[in-house]
């Protein structure tokens, strides 16, 4: 699926075991798994970027939230990484746009109601039917590489124009 870009897409599942995907303004999509530390974050965010100017980046995040049956650790866990990729965004003047998982994960056209880890290998397959030359998909990084997809193609869609 490679075509020329006006902008680099990048998409973020903010998840302690997510991932950072972008496609770069070749079309070539590549993903990561979401570092430990939030210095390496911001290092890899930074070579994602590249010499690409803020006004070119067009990027989106998941928007999570603790649900009431997590435990107040992984409600911590979760807000912390979410607040990292917006800190490390806003230090590079790229501006945050986020999505909700229900609209990402419809677009791409994943069954309802799916438990979630069929869920996680279905959308695992349907990363690796769209990127098959991809460098790094996992259960890690695959819905990163879908929301970037989801961005590129859905979200960010009137700005190309």
């Amino acid at each position: 699926m490679k075509t020329n870009c006006r902008f680099k897409y990048i998409g973020i599942d903010p998840g302690a075991g997510g991932g950072i995907a972008c496609i770069d303004r070749n079309g070539v999509m590549k993903a990561y798994k979401c570092p430990k530390s939030s210095d390496d974050m911001a290092i890899l965010f930074q070579i994602i970027m590249g010499d690409t100017p803020p006004e070119k980046i067009r990027l989106l995040m998941e928007r999570v939230w603790a649900r009431p049956t997590n435990a107040v650790r992984a409600a911590f866990s979760y807000g912390t990484n979410y607040g990292q990729w917006l800190g490390i965004a806003a230090s590079h003047e790229v501006t945050m746009n986020t999505a909700i998982p229900v609209s990402w994960i419809k677009w791409v056209g994943c069954p309802k109601a799916l438990k979630r880890d069929i869920r996680k290998r279905w959308l695992k397959e349907r990363a690796r039917e769209l990127y098959p030359d991809i460098n790094k998909l996992t259960l890690a990084t695959s819905d990163a590489i879908l929301i970037t997809h989801y961005a590129k193609e859905e979200y960010f869609n009137d700005i190309q124009l």
